[in-house]
């Protein structure tokens, strides 16, 4: 098992970083940082996780294996709460983190229409980026098997580790992991690296009550992806010192939820394992 995860993560980061590091250079130097249809070329890196994940899957057991991991993707009838946790969790964080800045008072002014109206569009354009690209690796491959030797903090704490740095190349690309408003450094990379095992968490906890529904994990991602971008439509711009704090208190937020969820699913695992998830079909 260790052997399979080891090359599996090795594999996921070679995959991605032999897109990724080209990207970022071509994009500081030849694109000027300016797009152009041709850097096209380049999106399979974003699918490293997932591709390591078939890959290995049908080195190990063929076509049956792959399809038993692609079956993931099609459990689909969990309780409404679960999908309510995904696609409302993390944009309520981020309300939180807000309430908590010196940018609350905005609230005052807060339009729900731009918010509600960018919201399909924002989760349409992010869906293949991260979360389909992503999720069937991170969570239909590498979660069951960390879970079956490493419980669920350590699980977490692994998967997140390995996704904060799996971003390593488009640190120097801005807002594709590191949010725009930091560049990196000693504290961005570390601050990142909280956000992103906090949300690790997160999502274990929803894989394991949800018995593993990589669609679910898809769902979450997307909507982490797009929190900022569906809730600030709906408030003023806030400044450069006000985004940090947001960003500050957003990972003190999904830690302490984290810590929560993560402690009460430790007491309460036997209610959701060893019970055969609901696919389609």
């Amino acid at each position: 098992m260790r052997s399979e995860l080891r090359s599996y993560f090795l594999l996921t980061y070679v995959l991605t970083w032999a897109f990724t590091i080209p990207f970022v250079i071509a994009w500081h130097t030849v694109l000027n940082q300016t797009f152009s249809p041709w850097v096209l070329v380049f999106l399979p890196g974003a699918y490293g996780p997932t591709l390591a994940a078939l890959i290995l899957t049908w080195r190990k057991g063929g076509g049956v294996a792959v399809k038993t991991l692609l079956r993931g993707l099609l459990i689909w009838r969990v309780p409404t709460v679960w999908y309510a946790f995904a696609l409302l969790a993390p944009i309520l964080m981020v309300a939180l983190a807000v309430a908590l800045s010196d940018f609350r008072f905005a609230f005052v002014e807060f339009d729900l229409w731009p918010a509600l109206s960018v919201a399909p569009l924002a989760m349409v354009a992010a869906l293949p980026f991260g979360p389909l690209a992503e999720e069937l690796g991170w969570r239909g491959f590498a979660q069951p098997r960390l879970l079956e030797s490493g419980g669920l903090w350590k699980s977490s704490l692994i998967i997140g580790v390995a996704w904060t740095f799996w971003h390593t190349p488009m640190f120097w690309f801005p807002g594709a992991a590191i949010p725009s408003f930091l560049d990196p450094s000693i504290v961005s990379v570390p601050l990142y690296l909280a956000q992103i095992t906090a949300e690790a968490c997160l999502m274990t906890f929803l894989f394991v009550v949800s018995r593993g529904s990589v669609l679910l994990a898809v769902l979450y991602h997307t909507t982490f992806n797009t929190a900022e971008t569906i809730l600030f439509r709906g408030l003023p711009n806030p400044t450069a010192a006000q985004q940090v704090q947001i960003y500050v208190l957003g990972i003190v937020v999904s830690w302490v939820l984290a810590a929560g969820l993560l402690t009460w699913l430790g007491r309460h695992r036997e209610r959701y394992i060893d019970r055969e998830p609901v696919m389609d079909g």
